[in-house]
């Protein structure tokens, strides 16, 4: 077995997966996200902020020392959204590498979700007429099959970009979330992704999601994982969330992670307009997504 790491630069949090793999084996060593809000004013300035910068080099300082801790040397570290779109990403890709030695890959929207679905595919096989939904800080990735193809969308909606917009102050007010909702509308109706489909949900806000649902007191991603939540489930938690404030939030919704107490209110309401949009059902949800796709195409 060989021990492989990976490093997602997301927009909302840096991440990083440990993992030992042999050609039959998948065995998790460390996973661990940290909530960095990279995209945080990116919308207003064009530039990955100074104070970003230093919670992603802080991130990035722990997961130096958990790789050294494990004697990984084989790690793969890539940037979606936020690096795709900032001006100033060549100097902060730049400074990565003098300060870590990591070498950053940037992805395109497409590139991400093809290395998404290899990491879900891979644990969740035989899957047919699928849509992975991947929320994340900048964007939201739609991985979808057609005729055994893999086709991927991306749209530039995610949970930063509508917190900042629409859910700053928590309960926001009927208007910005009327304006929320014609945005999210727009957007989806412009994809030409098939209706019915199953839906997979991945990463932080369909896990936190299910935390919600399952009301854990701490979090715990294997409990969580092939959980199917209905869409009146869905429905129910959202609208509590628009009801709260981010300290009630806090103190009722202990199995999430603190820092996401105020984006999750702009996900959850992101993620019951998918489902709506695309299935009307219910939703998978998996742990495994981009991180694991990274180890598998290494392999």
């Amino acid at each position: 077995m060989v021990k492989l790491g990976s490093i997602d630069l997301g927009s909302n949090s840096t991440r990083i997966l440990i993992a030992e793999v042999s050609q039959d084996k998948f065995d998790i060593i460390e996973r661990k996200h940290i909530v960095t809000k990279m995209s945080e004013d990116l919308e207003s300035t064009g530039e990955i902020s100074i104070n970003a910068t230093k919670r992603v080099f802080s991130a990035l300082r722990s997961f130096k020392k958990l790789l050294f801790k494990h004697e990984v040397e084989n790690i793969s570290v890539i940037g979606t959204a936020a690096i795709r779109d900032a001006g100033n990403s060549g100097i902060f890709i730049e400074n990565i590498k003098k300060k870590f030695g990591f070498d950053v890959e940037v992805l395109s929207g497409y590139e991400e979700g093809i290395t998404t679905s290899i990491g879900v595919l891979h644990f969740m096989q035989n899957l047919k007429n699928f849509l992975i939904v991947d929320i994340g800080g900048r964007s939201t990735e739609f991985i979808y099959d057609v005729k055994n193809k893999i086709n991927c969308m991306s749209i530039n909606l995610g949970v930063v970009t509508l917190t900042e917009k629409y859910f700053s102050d928590l309960p926001s007010n009927k208007d910005l979330i009327n304006k929320a909702n014609l945005e999210i509308t727009k957007e989806l109706s412009n994809l030409p992704i098939p209706s019915n489909t199953k839906l997979i949900g991945v990463s932080g806000t369909a896990l936190s999601l299910a935390s919600i649902y399952k009301k854990q007191h701490k979090f715990n991603e294997d409990e969580l994982h092939n959980l199917e939540l209905e869409i009146q489930n869905i429905q129910e938690i959202n609208h509590q969330l628009l009801e709260m404030t981010e300290s009630e939030i806090l103190t009722k919704f202990q199995g999430i992670d603190p820092k996401r107490a105020g984006s999750i209110t702009s996900g959850v309401f992101l993620l019951e307009k998918i489902i709506s949009q695309y299935n009307n059902s219910s939703i998978i949800i998996s742990k495994n997504d981009i991180l694991e796709g990274l180890i598998l195409k290494k392999y």
